[in-house]
Formats: structure tokens, sequence, C-alpha cells
């Protein structure tokens, strides 16, 4: 821990040997000094933080003033977007740039759990598709069932990468990709001829034949998919509904009482969401590995891939009943559907 006596050291080293008439010079050294509070913030200890953050708030508030006695015009406009930088109520492109690019922040157990559990499904998927790859395949049929695993690979990566983050939405919608594409393989496996359909030149008849729901139906199932819907609501389709979850109504009014709402940029941190998508993100990637295995069974090792179902359907399970089960369970919720559903071990049928 840095201590508020070596922070203070430091500061006198660092302006030793300028001429206090050198006001460029002496500014720059007290710059870089606070650069250097903020990049190791959390390293001071409790003092040292109080007395940086006394001084921040002490320099923010004289910026200010001088910002607010600015004649209006563009320059006022500019500072006045650079101090709503330094107190947090605006963006620079960087800033939120950098939250895609750098590890988590969100410390929930939910989500270092859903990374560990993803990771080691997501490398069965990979380990199946080697194995069904060093094949020769033939057909439309073949073609696009491999295409599409890759495919899932793919959204199974942004969906995880962007829920740890918390972008809601998007990771909504790359999941809402995920299980469209597991039906059109399933599709594609039991009745190959509509992947000559899908892969013609026909955009008409595809667009028609080949839609999520025409999918379903041709499978036996119900065209609608309430899941499916509540991935479309809050992902990709631009919906009220999808706009409540990055939003919430601020605790204070605004002037006259107004009601004000916050909009979040750069993730939304509601926990509910949260949970979901780390939960819809390890469903969906052992839902890959059992569709995978299914399809592609006369290219595999029976008695591996059995092993593997097994030890996949068991670590997701313990995931859903550590995390999932246990959130609802706080939250009122009646988790009693989903350990059905678990207790029927659905990745063996």
């Amino acid at each position: 821990m840095i201590t508020l006596v070596e922070l203070e050291k430091r500061l006198k080293e660092l302006v030793a040997g300028v001429d206090p008439r050198d006001y460029a010079g002496l500014s720059a050294k007290i710059a870089e000094f606070f650069q250097f509070a903020l990049d190791n913030y959390d390293s001071l200890d409790h003092e040292a933080k109080s007395r940086v953050d006394a001084a921040c708030d002490a320099i923010r508030e004289q910026a200010r003033g001088a910002v607010e006695a600015m004649p209006d015009g563009i320059e006022k406009r500019q500072a006045k977007r650079y101090l709503a930088v330094a107190e947090g109520e605006h963006f620079t492109a960087n800033g939120v740039v950098q939250i895609l690019e750098r590890p988590s922040q969100f410390e929930q157990p939910i989500v270092a759990a859903a990374h560990e559990v993803f990771m080691q499904l997501l490398q069965r998927i990979l380990d199946v598709m080697y194995d069904v790859t060093r094949q020769t395949h033939r057909g439309p049929a073949s073609f696009a069932k491999v295409g599409l695993c890759y495919w899932a690979v793919d959204e199974l990566l942004v969906a995880i990468h962007l829920a740890q983050r918390a972008f809601t939405n998007q990771a909504y919608a790359h999941i809402r990709t995920v299980f469209e594409i597991l039906d059109k393989i399933e599709l594609f496996d039991a009745q190959p001829e509509w992947a000559q359909v899908w892969v013609s030149a026909d955009d008409k008849k595809v667009r028609q034949e080949l839609s999520a729901a025409s999918v379903r139906q041709k499978l036996g199932n119900p065209r609608h998919d309430p899941i499916y819907s509540f991935f479309s609501e809050l992902g990709p389709h631009g919906t009220f509904k999808g706009l409540q979850a990055r939003g919430a109504k601020a605790q204070e009014a605004g002037e006259g009482g107004r009601p004000r709402f916050k909009l979040w940029v750069g993730g939304c941190p509601m926990q509910h969401h949260i949970v979901w998508t780390h939960t819809y993100c390890v469903h969906a990637a052992l839902a890959t590995l059992v569709r995978a295995i299914k399809v592609f069974s006369q290219y595999l090792n029976g008695q591996e891939m059995r092993q593997v179902l097994d030890t996949s359907g068991e670590l997701a399970t313990k995931f859903f009943r550590d995390h999932y089960v246990e959130w609802a369970k706080q939250q009122g919720l009646d988790a009693r559907p989903l350990l059905e559903h678990l207790e029927k071990q659905p990745w063996r049928s």
C-alpha cells in the first residue's frame, strides 16, 4: 500500500528544483503527480485516498466556477465536456472502447464461475469439431452443418465477452443467434433437402421457408418460441423493453419534481441481467456441444462422447444450481421448472 507520507514525499520530489515562477513547469509536475495518484488509486491506503479525493474535489469545484464564469460560446461548451469527463458524467471514445478491451471489472461470483464453465464447454466443442473436420464431407447439408457449428462458436465467444462486461442487449442478440443456428443444424441433419434450398439463390424462398419460425415448425415445434422472443425483444429489435433493460428511474427528481432517468452506456450492470446473460451463455454452450455430438456422431468415438456429455451436463447443472437457482430463490422466483428440467438430464436425450 502507498501511504500518505509516501505520496507527499513523491510530490515533493517532483516539484523539487522547479522555479515557483515557472507556472507551466510547476503545473506539469502537479499534473504528473495527480496522474500517478489516480493510476495507483487502488494501492493507496485509506488516508492517502481521502487526501487525493479531497484534492480532486477542490480542483473540480474551482474548475466548475471557472467554467461557469466563461462567456457562452464554443470554448465554454468544450470546457464543460472536459469537466464532465473528469466528473464521470461524460464519455471519451477511448474510455468506452477500453471497457470492451480490458478484463471484466465485475466481481459477482457468477461472472468468474460462468467464464470457467464456459471455457471448459467451449474447449469440448472445439475438440468435437476437430475430430469432425478430419473427415471428408459431401453435400450442402454437411457443409452447412460444419459451417454453422463454427459460426455458433464465434457467436458464443462474442456473447460471453459481452456478458462479462454487462453489455446486456448485445449479449442477448448473440445468444439468440446461437439458438437460431442450432435449429438450422438440426433441420439440415434431419431433413437435408432444406440445406439445398438454403444454399440456393432463391432468397425469397429462403426467407419464407427458413425463417426462425418456419424452421421450428419444420422440426415439429411451435412457431412461437417465448425464449427466442425474449432474446429478440431485449437484443436486436430495438424495443421499448430492450431500452428498459439499459435504464432506470433516478431516485432524485429533477427541477420541478420532474422524473429523471439514467441510461447506461458501456454496459448495464443490472444484477438480474448479469445473472440471466451468464446463465444463458452457459446454456447455449452446452446446447451447442450436445447438438454437435448428435449430428456428427458417426465421426466421433461413442464411448468418449458419452463421457463428455455426462461430465458437461454435470458441470453445467452445478453452475445452474449454485448461481442461478440460489439467486432465483433469493429473489422469490420459482426455480422448480429449471430443477425439474435438469433432473431429466436433457443432454442425454
